[in-house]
């Protein structure tokens, strides 16, 4: 025998103007509609158009849909069935929002990541093994990875070969093509046949007359002194520095040497260019000698000490 009343026990979510649980009493005879409007009713007005989001279940997680005609008596246990009055505990809370969903998939490619993972690294972790015959896997790993790239060796190099061959062609058809332009004008930098050729007809003139020169022997090196003075830098930077301290005869003799021989070289082409000869500049002998004779003069004109005789008081000796 079904009770006749039958105790609603509520229990609420925070933010409502309700108890954390809510008790009330309905006939047996009340529909699941009757509960929802029940809890609506003690709802305020501003909430009132929230209430279809709420859901209400109860405590084995079963929704109570608002439309259902269907009696709360059908919620009681055979065990609550035998008591006068009973407790149906019920759940009221908002639903949320669904997301994208999607996340097993998510879930399914991360564990097939970490699956290959871990094949990789026990591929890696099993190198240091032996085969049957007492190999490291590793060795024969290696061993079959140099056959291949042996084997492709030859067709890497003959393909490089070729795209070597292909570029330099290419650069050369550029040149030509390029020369092509130039003299005939069709590109951006349009210069005249006839001056190109007149510009390779005066090099090969100029060319032509300083051979000539040099068979017939009318020219002049101009560099000839400078090669004579000294064989390297060195020397002649410091002929240039003593020519310019010293002054003396000797220096004007050995220039005029030099112009002398180079005149002598310049004049008689036909013969064999004579080996620099290697001078020396210093003091000369007659510089020495003033120098000797000038401290003479000095000494001598130094005035002599008084020889002094005895001991005590003596009288110098003029």
């Amino acid at each position: 025998m079904a009770p006749q009343t039958i105790n609603i026990l509520l229990t609420s979510f925070a933010g409502l103007p309700l108890p954390p649980t809510l008790s009330f009493a309905l006939p047996s005879t009340s529909t699941i509609a009757d509960v929802v409007a029940n809890i609506s009713s003690r709802l305020p007005s501003s909430l009132r158009s929230v209430s279809p989001r709420l859901v209400l279940t109860t405590t084995n997680n079963k929704q109570l849909l608002p439309s259902s005609s269907e009696s709360i008596a059908t919620l009681l246990d055979d065990v609550q069935t035998t008591k006068r009055s009973t407790f149906i505990p019920l759940r009221l809370r908002a639903g949320l929002c669904g997301g994208k969903g999607g996340f097993g998939s998510q879930l399914r490619a991360a564990g097939g990541r970490m699956s290959s993972r871990r094949k990789g690294n026990q591929e890696e972790n099993n190198g240091s093994n032996r085969n049957l015959d007492g190999r490291r896997l590793r060795t024969v790993k290696e061993a079959k990875a140099l056959a291949e790239y042996l084997a492709l060796k030859p067709d890497m190099d003959k393909k490089a070969k070729e795209a070597r061959k292909k570029r330099w062609q290419a650069v050369v058809e550029a040149a030509e093509r390029r020369e092509a332009e130039i003299r005939n004008g069709d590109g951006k930098g349009k210069v005249d046949g006839v001056w190109m050729e007149d510009k390779e007809e005066v090099g090969e003139r100029a060319r032509e007359a300083v051979l000539c020169a040099m068979k017939e022997g009318k020219w002049k090196d101009n560099l000839a002194g400078a090669e004579i003075l000294g064989g390297s830098s060195t020397s002649a930077s410091d002929s240039n520095e003593s020519s310019r301290s010293s002054a003396s005869l000797s220096d004007g003799s050995d220039m005029e040497d030099v112009a002398e021989t180079s005149t002598r070289a310049t004049a008689e082409p036909g013969l064999a260019k004579p080996a620099p000869v290697r001078r020396y500049f210093g003091f000369d002998e007659e510089d020495e000698d003033d120098l000797m004779s000038d401290e003479e003069d000095d000494d001598e004109a130094e005035p002599e000490e008084p020889e002094i005789e005895g001991k005590g008081k003596g009288k110098a000796k003029a």
